[in-house]
């Protein structure tokens, strides 16, 4: 990775390749923090205010792996030469100035080039729904350390690593927050909800976890008057009230990534389309381990699983009755207090 690094910090240096971070949906300045989700108001942002290239400091973040770069308006910093690619302006620094940069090794960038209203990969042009795709998608173009044992590849050899040491723990669950281990799927469900601190999403404005984004979302719109946000179609200017159903119309719309079924419909993800194909096959393949039923999809073996779990999330502050599912919560306010709004 020495060389790789070495390769990144010349290429950042005496080029307009802006590093950037890109930890939810905008990019992040690496020096100052300000965030943009517009890729050329990020440009002009590192033009004006970051002419001044700190390696020490744009590299700061990433101790392993390959820096983000943006490359849309690629130009040499020492003579003002324009190129295309980055592949391009590699050879101009080794040719006509002489950097040291080693091209038989790897580049140590991850190059992005942002078209207008179009998330599209620098390297192999496709087209992606959203900026956060876009650079999971640009990220499988470097995942070169795979686990022998399951097949899943990963960007760095410490990330590898992490993955085989949890691999090697056999049948036991992981909170993947606190890395606690649970015997069964059940008791690590009953930890997760009952530890807010390992509840997957979090709030950026105050740090409150959640455990859907859905409650997240809410929390957003009710303590810091966020406006909720609408996602418009690129190719077409559809309007979505959420990313999910943008993306999924995107997928199997606009792009030739989608699943399809023998009945003709398309899903956006192969796991989407498997759970579909129990409406032709009427397999029920999650059955419960407590009693003789058995369900043909997982989500609704998890909701089952709630009624022989002692952990009662719901509570009716009339009666103080509790209840374990959220639809016989909502059956008994109907019958025994129909006048009072369920939140």
């Amino acid at each position: 990775m020495a060389i790789a690094r070495r390769n990144a910090e010349t290429i950042v240096k005496y080029t307009t390749a802006y590093p950037f971070k890109l930890p939810e949906c905008a990019l992040v300045c690496v020096y100052c923090r300000e965030e943009y989700e517009d890729p050329s108001s990020f440009r002009e942002h590192m033009r004006y205010l970051h002419s001044e290239v700190k390696v020490r400091v744009a590299f700061s973040h990433i101790p392993e792996g390959y820096i983000k770069i943006d490359c849309t308006d690629l130009s040499c910093r020492i003579c003002s030469e324009t190129c295309l690619s980055i592949e391009t302006m590699v050879t101009h620094l080794v040719e006509v100035h002489n950097k040291n940069i080693d091209v038989n090794h790897d580049m140590g960038v991850q190059p992005f080039t942002f078209h207008k209203d179009m998330w599209m990969c620098a390297i192999c042009d496709a087209k992606l729904s959203t900026l956060r795709t876009l650079s999971r998608h640009t990220q499988s173009h470097f995942l070169k350390y795979t686990c022998e044992q399951c097949g899943k590849s990963y960007f760095t050899s410490s990330s590898l690593k992490h993955h085989l040491y949890y691999c090697q723990i056999g049948d036991l669950r992981i909170c993947v927050k606190c890395k606690k281990t649970f015997k069964t799927l059940e008791a690590r469900r009953i930890h997760v909800n009952e530890s807010p601190r390992c509840w997957p999403f979090t709030c950026k404005n105050c740090g409150e976890r959640f455990m859907t984004a859905t409650l997240k979302k809410e929390h957003r719109a009710k303590a810091h008057g966020e406006q909720s946000r609408t996602y418009v179609c690129p190719e077409c200017r559809e309007i979505f009230p959420d990313r999910m159903k943008y993306r999924v119309h995107f997928v199997i719309t606009h792009t030739e990534e989608y699943f399809s079924c023998s009945c003709g419909k398309k899903f956006d993800t192969k796991n989407n389309l498997e759970k579909h194909r129990v409406v032709h096959t009427k397999e029920k393949l999650f059955p419960c381990t407590s009693c003789p039923k058995a369900f043909s999809r997982k989500k609704n073996l998890v909701q089952h699983m709630w009624i022989h779990s002692e952990v009662k999330r719901f509570e009716c502050v009339q009666c103080n009755k509790k209840f374990n599912q959220r639809v016989t919560y909502k059956t008994h306010m109907k019958s025994y207090h129909p006048d009072v709004e369920i939140s």
